[in-house]
């Protein structure tokens, strides 16, 4: 069953007040009826058991059943930099990485990239990748919905400080494995990994990234797609770090 997110301000009580714009897909998308089991999360991470007492024009009302607190978290939280992809790759890459558990989503300018975002659209594509990691979120159950940063310039990227281990992804580089690359045992400071475009990295933004500290990986052999490279590179990481 999808997990629905809602603000704990909407909470009163034993029961969960409900308005748009979830009340409309509820109501008119997935045509919800008194009493259907409804799971709700709240930002805070807390999961609602509840059932629908009543639906009016504007609002849904549901009983709360039980609450499960959040639990802490074991293991680094990973981000993940996606150059600029053509089409809807972005958008799918988005809906899979929140499927693997990815927690920030940052879209990086590179020098080869090839879409173009000029700044009044930028904010319109956001909008648009948050909802797809909202819809992602619910459909996995996740407790939380990643954040979408805004997209900036690869060397804006580079300026900000990280306390965790950070890993840029280049191929025909003599690199270790991203299977055996090091990685912090503890959840302080996360895990950061940076994927490039389709066009790959230019000389300079190799040595800009290094000169910040970044460690380079290798995925093989092959040459991946950039959007096959960012799902593979989270699947390998979320398989080691919940097992360290």
């Amino acid at each position: 069953m999808p997990v629905f997110f809602i603000h704990s301000t909407q909470v009163e009580d034993e029961r969960v007040i409900i308005a748009d714009p979830l009340f409309s897909h509820l109501s008119k998308s997935l045509r919800t009826r008194v009493g259907d089991p409804l799971i709700l999360n709240d930002e805070r991470g807390r999961r609602y058991h509840t059932t629908i007492l009543q639906i009016t024009k504007h609002v849904i009302h549901s009983k709360i059943l039980c609450i499960q607190e959040p639990t802490p978290s074991s293991t680094p939280s990973i981000t993940l930099a996606q150059a600029l992809l053509k089409g809807e790759k972005m958008g799918w890459v988005i809906q899979k990485a929140t499927e693997l558990g990815m927690k920030n989503f940052v879209p990086l300018i590179t020098e080869r990239v090839i879409p173009r975002v000029s700044p009044k659209n930028s904010a319109s594509y956001q909008e648009r990748w948050e909802r797809i990691a909202l819809e992602a979120a619910q459909q996995s159950e996740r407790r939380n919905v990643p954040m979408i940063l805004p997209i900036q310039l690869f060397e804006e990227f580079l300026q900000r400080e990280d306390e965790g281990a950070t890993i840029m992804l280049a191929e025909r580089q003599e690199n270790i494995s991203l299977s055996k690359i090091p990685l912090p045992s503890d959840i302080q400071g996360g895990i950061t990994v940076v994927v490039g475009p389709e066009g790959g990295w230019t000389k300079e933004e190799l040595q800009t990234a290094q000169s910040r500290g970044y460690s380079f990986a290798t995925l093989g052999q092959g040459i991946l797609r950039a959007e096959t490279a960012s799902l593979a590179s989270l699947a390998i990481l979320q398989a080691r770090v919940n097992y360290l």
